[in-house]
């Protein structure tokens, strides 16, 4: 009679919530030293900086006339796309630690709930990643099709 144990209520996961521990995941894979600084915003910040300075650094050696110039032309490219993928990454993240708009998300979302819910299982389903050695490609094909979500709701 002491011990009586509550039925555990399964509350299943809504949208906002499938979104929130994609785009979290995302920031952790991206920024794996903030389990030593305690603070992904602060970590995620200094990693967007080091993009910022490789894009000035590379796009001094631009020149299209030799093979090194080509490789900073890429190199540039490259540290440009990093940049605003985890710019725009962050900016959901701030988005989507306010709860109060958790309504607001769902309603916005309704259209792409499908795509969400297939995005959410095969992360959950990331031993299969691990096992094939394909966790780095999966978060990139991950962020690729989260980015236009999260831009789509600014």
């Amino acid at each position: 009679m002491f011990f009586q144990l509550k039925d555990k209520t399964d509350t299943s996961l809504d949208t906002f919530d499938k979104i929130s521990h994609l785009v979290k995941a995302i920031l952790h894979f991206e920024c794996p030293e903030h389990r030593a600084q305690h603070h992904i915003l602060y970590t995620a910040n200094m990693k967007l900086e080091t993009y910022r300075e490789a894009q000035s650094f590379y796009r001094k050696f631009d020149d299209p006339s030799n093979a090194l110039g080509c490789l900073s032309r890429e190199a540039y490219e490259l540290a440009n796309r990093k940049y605003n993928q985890l710019f725009t990454i962050i900016r959901g993240y701030m988005h989507l630690s306010d709860h109060n708009k958790r309504d607001h998300f769902n309603h916005h979302f309704r259209f792409s709930k499908e795509r969400i819910e297939d995005m959410f299982t095969l992360f959950e389903q990331m031993h299969h990643h691990e096992l094939l050695k394909l966790e780095a490609v999966f978060y990139e094909r991950l962020k690729e099709d989260i980015i236009p979500l999260l831009t789509q709701f600014e």
